[in-house]
């Protein structure tokens, strides 16, 4: 991630009024257009209006499957569906919503036929490379004005850009952190972990109260990318794994075997439960949610989950960084997450730019609903108003605020196949059923 996004990570609750101001005069300069030609393009891009006054459909899919999530993104979805109707009134979207991992297979074989979407939800990086690749998608340059750009703040197209061309708009910027349950841990006198040997006795005392340790819905499989991925970067530090992801290092080395190492050991001690490879990430929430779990190590879309009216945890959850391993080469100031989700447009559309005008506004109504919602820090200039900002956001702005790098999601990064293989690596390593150098070995298969 670049420089610069980290220092408006780092300052962004000091600065949410600058921002409304800046949003405020990207307005005022669109205004002062005095031509109708001009006023009319501006329009059509940003707004889809036809001239002929005929209403345009247009076809989205996303994994947001259900409409009453208290997820945080979801419902910033759902909001920007809801008001897409009235600010954007000649085009109607009709949305198809999948569950995340069906949605996975649909878009594959969406792919294959050739039969996408108008628009599509994607998780950018490695995920995108291959819709660019074989000129599925269309690049938005054409479309990105310079009033849009101004509001984008720096560093979050970079997961979208491939060859010097933007495929997608950023909507967040996600973290992951470690969620701790201080009822949990006070009931049980339990200290907050600020080493790892000190998260290990946690783990310990919690197993010995009746209470699962670290909620983990490893059904999906994906949830496991997440706890290797942080054992990963404290372990080789950022730079070192992300060079093993994009296929630049090696994934058989001494400090990524200690990683793997340290997550089977995590998992023989009982660190996820007895059922973890039998729950789902949905049940694992609802379980933490319900104050059955005393710590989670999630992205910041469980903010709004922690905070929600029917959660039993409101107000007992803080989020702290996970802690730095002995002997690791990585620093407390590193973290999991960064901007990678979007929406694409088909380069087979039969309306582009109204395409591109509703990728373009559900990803920037998105990045301040996101955020007041509880589920990640904005991508885009807004003026938050007099809205109260999620708790937890709040306090992941401040844990992130000297943060010097980032490893984003692992699937997104490595994508397809490959994408594929680090799921299935890594819920062998939590059953179990390899050693540590085995799982090593089988990754680096993948970079020769």
């Amino acid at each position: 991630m670049k420089k610069n996004l980290l220092k408006v990570l780092s300052t962004l609750l000091a600065t949410t009024l600058v921002l409304g101001a800046l949003g405020g005069c990207g307005g005022k300069a669109a205004s002062n257009e005095n031509t109708s030609v001009n006023k009319q393009e501006k329009n059509a891009a940003s707004t889809g209006v036809k001239e002929d006054g005929k209403q345009v459909t247009i076809t989205l899919w996303s994994q947001f499957s259900d409409p009453n999530s208290t997820d945080g993104n979801y419902a910033a979805f759902y909001h920007a569906l809801e008001s897409i109707k009235t600010d954007m009134p000649d085009i109607n979207v009709v949305h198809e919503g999948t569950e995340s991992e069906s949605y996975k297979v649909k878009l594959k074989t969406a792919m294959a036929g050739n039969e996408l979407p108008d628009v599509f939800f994607n998780w950018g990086s490695g995920t995108m490379k291959p819709f660019v690749d074989a000129g599925l998608v269309l690049s938005l340059d054409e479309y990105m004005t310079d009033d849009i750009k101004s509001r984008i703040l720096g560093g979050t197209l970079d997961n979208f850009t491939f060859d010097g061309k933007v495929y997608g708009y950023p909507y967040s910027v996600a973290v992951a952190s470690l969620y701790i349950n201080t009822e949990l841990f006070e009931q049980n006198h339990v200290k907050v972990p600020e080493t790892y040997d000190e998260f290990l006795n946690a783990v310990d005392a919690f197993k010995s109260a009746g209470v699962t340790p670290i909620s983990l819905g490893e059904k999906d499989l994906w949830p496991g990318l997440m706890i290797f991925g942080i054992h990963a970067i404290r372990m080789a530090g950022a730079d070192a794994f992300n060079a093993a992801l994009t296929g630049e290092a090696s994934y058989d080395t001494p400090e990524l075997v200690k990683a793997a190492k340290l997550v089977q050991e995590l998992s023989v001690r009982g660190g996820f439960g007895e059922s973890a490879l039998g729950t789902s990430e949905d049940d694992a929430v609802a379980a933490f949610k319900q104050g059955k779990a005393a710590m989670m190590f999630m992205g910041s879309w469980l903010n709004g989950d922690c905070e929600a009216e029917d959660a039993a945890v409101k107000g007992k959850i803080d989020v702290i960084k996970f802690p730095v391993i002995e002997g690791g080469k990585g620093n407390s100031e590193e973290f999991h997450g960064g901007s990678g989700e979007t929406f694409l447009v088909s380069s087979n559309t039969e309306h582009p730019v109204e395409a591109a005008a509703v990728a373009q506004y559900i990803c920037e109504k998105m990045s301040k609903d996101q955020y007041l919602a509880g589920s990640g820090m904005p991508a885009w200039e807004a003026d938050m108003g007099e809205a109260a900002v999620n708790r937890l956001s709040s306090e992941i702005a401040n844990l992130t605020k000297d943060a010097t790098g980032y490893v984003y999601w692992l699937d997104s990064v490595t994508g397809g196949s490959k994408a594929d293989t680090l799921m299935d690596e890594i819920s062998k390593l939590i059953a179990n059923t390899e050693t540590p150098e085995e799982f090593c070995k089988n990754l680096q298969k993948m970079n020769e």
